[in-house]
């Protein structure tokens, strides 16, 4: 009889083990990691409570520069599921720190990473003919600022939605009802947005950032700080600018914060025209946030 006992209280620590083991393991969060925070806030939205979301850049960094650290490779390393814009934008930092993550499923082309190729219907801005240093810094592959586009943002949330339902189908309907719940939320402000934005239309911007922002809202950019890109400007193409600016009612010059500088500020002066801090990226948490760069921008930025 004791020994039958034994045997049944064996069973019952190894059936309460197994049990302690699954449920360990199915609360383990998944990791991912967005190389940028409009990408992370889209990432976490759609993750929810199921997932750890890193982000390597931070609000107000340009996206093309940001420092290789050995902590980034380490988030890296233990990431399910790495996030990029893509079409090399992120091609100076970005590969450097995958090679050191040591982490084959976040590779290009392998489950764990997803970048602009996945979720864009169109690439804008590929430059035709021969690609030359004399162009200046331009992206072969198309124009990388595709989440400035909120309905590219919605596209990427679906994606994001399916490939979490791959590495965690337990919580799949949940993943797919937070991407749905967002194409909501984002075409309940498209209208107000579209017409904030164009008021602001035409608009001198600094660099090539905001096109899909321009194609999707009918906006008119009117000329480029940048003679080309990542090319500082010379004197004459600012004089240029100054005296192209009234002649063609522009509303504004458009810059991202990390270029607001006093190249800019010294334009923005002599063609008595406002300059507008417009970001790609604001602080805050899940979708809100991203929706609130938005907002931000409607209201003529910072």
């Amino acid at each position: 009889m004791k020994q039958i006992q034994r045997l049944i209280l064996l069973a019952v620590f190894m059936l309460g083990s197994l049990m302690l083991e699954q449920t360990v393991a199915s609360a383990e969060a998944l990791r991912i990691v967005a190389s940028l925070p409009a990408l992370g806030q889209i990432a976490q939205g759609v993750a929810g409570e199921f997932a750890e979301v890193k982000v390597l850049a931070q609000v107000g960094q340009d996206p093309h520069f940001v420092p290789p650290k050995p902590t980034l490779a380490r988030h890296l390393a233990r990431a399910d599921l790495l996030i990029a814009a893509g079409l090399g934008l992120e091609i100076g930092w970005l590969p450097p720190l995958i090679e050191a993550s040591r982490n084959d499923a976040i590779h290009s082309g392998g489950k764990g990473y997803l970048d602009g190729r996945y979720v864009l219907t169109k690439v804008l801005g590929k430059p035709q003919g021969k690609i030359t240093r004399e162009l200046g810094d331009i992206h072969p592959e198309g124009n990388p600022h595709w989440w400035m586009d909120p309905i590219n943002g919605v596209r990427l949330a679906q994606v994001i939605a399916e490939r979490l339902s791959q590495l965690d189908p337990t919580h799949a309907d949940a993943y797919r009802q937070h991407a749905t719940s967002f194409a909501k939320q984002i075409n309940a402000h498209m209208p107000a947005w579209k017409a904030s934005l164009q008021a602001m239309s035409p608009f001198v911007a600094y660099h090539d950032s905001y096109l899909y922002l321009t194609q999707r809202f009918g906006l008119s950019v009117s000329d480029f700080v940048e003679p080309k890109p990542g090319i500082e400007p010379s004197t004459s193409h600012l004089d240029a600018l100054v005296a192209s600016i009234p002649k063609n009612h522009v509303q504004g010059i458009w810059l991202e914060p990390y270029h607001d500088g006093s190249t800019a500020r010294k334009l923005c002066k002599l063609a008595h025209t406002p300059c507008k801090l417009m970001p790609d990226a604001v602080n805050g948490e899940g979708f809100a946030g991203y929706i609130s760069m938005f907002d931000l921008l409607a209201k003529g930025g910072q």
